[in-house]
């Protein structure tokens, strides 16, 4: 499994979105196994046919994707939209709903991983107006540009609301940061498993395909994901969990 967890010393089975991963692996019934191959956002997409036998989780699904990379059926989770993450102290400088195509960088940059992917929507909006954007690299990406936002090098940071406030695991510093909806991102996002194009990674995607479409997994991935969010979240989200895992 390549990991794009953000540094070296996590355990996908405990440290990805919602523990999905450990849930499949625990109704796997053995029927696979994977061991953790850390890779970076840019050459994630390189390296999972390179080796053959790789897979990746919580991926945006797209036709461009579905060439290189066979997809699960039903999504490894599924999220409320991104938002723009500021600090408490910067907040009023901003909209109640930020529309990106209006940004300027004159206000400081916005923060982003380099090499991820933000959905179609946003992804316009980097492509359109690349000088708008700080881009991060590397391991630790993600945590290195919220510790930036809260030194005011970047106003803003775009990241689910639960995995902000996840990294800053200190209470009180969680109370800093503040979630702003961005315009036309109104819809939950699905992250999907991603395999290799090939014999090996077609034989894993059955089998964490047919893990997935049992009622036991699907009961336990719909409750782990209420426990997981708040409730306006859980509220957005309902209708989703139920049009994909209840039949």
């Amino acid at each position: 499994m390549l990991a794009e967890t953000d540094t070296t010393e996590n355990d996908l089975t405990v440290e990805q979105p919602l523990g999905m991963f450990a849930l499949l692996l625990q109704h796997s019934d053995a029927q696979f196994e994977f061991t953790q191959q850390q890779v970076s956002y840019t050459r994630a997409w390189s390296d999972l046919n390179k080796l053959g036998n790789a897979c990746m989780y919580n991926k945006f699904k797209s036709a461009e994707r579905e060439k290189i990379a066979y997809f699960s059926q039903k999504p490894i989770s599924i999220y409320p939209p991104l938002r723009l993450i500021v600090t408490k102290e910067n907040a009023d400088k901003f909209p109640q709903q930020i529309d990106l195509s209006t940004y300027s960088a004159l206000n400081a940059h916005i923060g982003i991983v380099k090499g991820r992917s933000y959905g179609d929507i946003i992804n316009r909006y980097i492509n359109s107006n690349p000088d708008v954007f700080y881009y991060r690299s590397g391991m630790n990406s993600t945590q290195k540009l919220i510790e930036m936002l809260l030194k005011n090098r970047v106003a803003g940071v775009i990241e689910y609301s639960a995995e902000a406030y996840r990294i800053l695991s200190d209470k009180e510093v969680q109370l800093a940061i503040q979630a702003i909806p961005i315009a036309g991102v109104t819809q939950p996002d699905y992250g999907y498993i991603a395999c290799s194009k090939t014999p090996q990674g077609k034989q894993l995607i059955e089998r964490i395909d047919f893990v997935m479409n049992q009622n036991a997994f699907k009961q336990d991935f719909i409750a782990a994901h209420n426990e997981f969010f708040d409730h306006d979240e859980k509220v957005l989200l309902k209708p989703e969990l139920e049009k994909v895992f209840v039949d």
